[in-house]
């Protein structure tokens, strides 16, 4: 699956890659489908043309460059997209998620050609070690996990405290599970379609809100932490509302809508952006082999129900 330079999305022919000496060859088992890839025509500053995409990617490795050690043909392994780093200044400070070099501009299926094929070649440095024990469907979430975890642990010590999470898709409710295995008290989610608030039970939230018709509720409810996943003015415009004064949003979902600053002023909020991660892919490895999270999200598709499930644009799909 092709980004072509016309900025298209379309799939072509592509010979089997020949990795670097320091490179892996990984034959793709199961790659996730980003919402941010649904919009990569019109991001040009993070999508580039002329690649395969594909950034949640899950596989085996094929082939093992001569220069690589650590890593045997054979073994399972997921791939951080972002995981080609430097020695710039922020890794050597530890903020590897602002390594411009391994996220905007050679990071796997947004610069560089990523796993909706059969096969990618990819650096060593973005490999995790896949246990045998976790699922096959499981292991295909552990890129957008390590997203939502590093987002739930911005907003800090949820403790006994009240969680509001708006934006219903897969992000949002892996945002509810982990806002829950870190001891929050209420775990609430606010959603206007209701294929996806349907999911609301497995997910662990005790109320789902229409903001279409909940808005005054929302409203009241005084919540000591957001976590904003839909990137919408709406919604953001509800998480700001429903703050305690003192309280945190974290910004998690992509898009042009501005935060309203007499709000954030007057009620002296914390904001903060989650973008992609640091090194969280090793404790959410552990929390979906079964020492935590759940497995894979129970309400949302799993293996045999790939192809047919199309409320969520987001699901696991053979790549091949």
């Amino acid at each position: 699956m092709m980004l072509r330079t016309d900025r298209s999305i379309g799939l072509e022919r592509r010979p089997v890659p020949t990795p670097r000496d320091d490179q892996v060859l990984v034959d793709i088992d199961l790659c996730g489908i980003c919402g941010s890839d649904l919009h990569a025509p019109q991001t040009p500053e993070v999508y580039l043309d002329g690649f395969i995409m594909g950034h949640e990617p899950v596989g085996r490795i094929a082939r093992v460059g001569c220069d690589v050690t650590g890593w045997h043909v054979g073994q399972r392994v997921c791939i951080n997209p972002n995981g080609d780093t430097c020695v710039c200044e922020a890794c050597r400070s530890g903020r590897l998620s602002h390594c411009i070099p391994a996220s905007l501009e050679r990071a796997v299926g947004l610069q560089a050609d990523g796993a909706l094929a059969a096969q990618v070649a990819v650096s060593p440095k973005t490999l995790h070690a896949v246990p045998d024990e976790m699922g096959r469907v499981e292991s295909a979430w552990v890129e957008p996990a390590a997203t939502e975890l590093r987002a739930v642990l911005l907003a800090g010590d949820l403790t006994g405290r009240s969680v509001l999470v708006v934006g219903g898709g897969p992000i949002a409710q892996l945002c509810c599970r982990l806002a829950r295995h870190f001891g929050a008290r209420r775990v609430w989610l606010s959603e206007p379609s209701p294929e996806r608030r349907r999911h609301a039970e497995v997910s662990q939230i005790d109320r789902i809100f229409d903001p279409s018709l909940d808005g005054a509720e929302l409203e009241g409810l005084n919540a000591a932490a957001v976590l904003e996943c839909s990137g919408s003015e709406p919604g953001i415009r509800g998480a700001l509302a429903a703050l305690m004064p003192e309280g945190t949003i974290v910004v998690v979902g992509g898009g042009r809508a501005g935060l309203d600053p007499l709000t954030i002023l007057v009620k002296e909020l914390h904001v903060l952006g989650s973008f992609t991660y640091v090194d969280e892919f090793t404790e959410v490895i552990s929390l979906l082999t079964g020492s935590g999270l759940p497995h894979c999200p129970s309400g949302w598709p799993r293996q045999g129900h790939l192809r047919s499930r199309s409320s969520c644009s987001e699901q696991v799909r053979r790549s091949r």
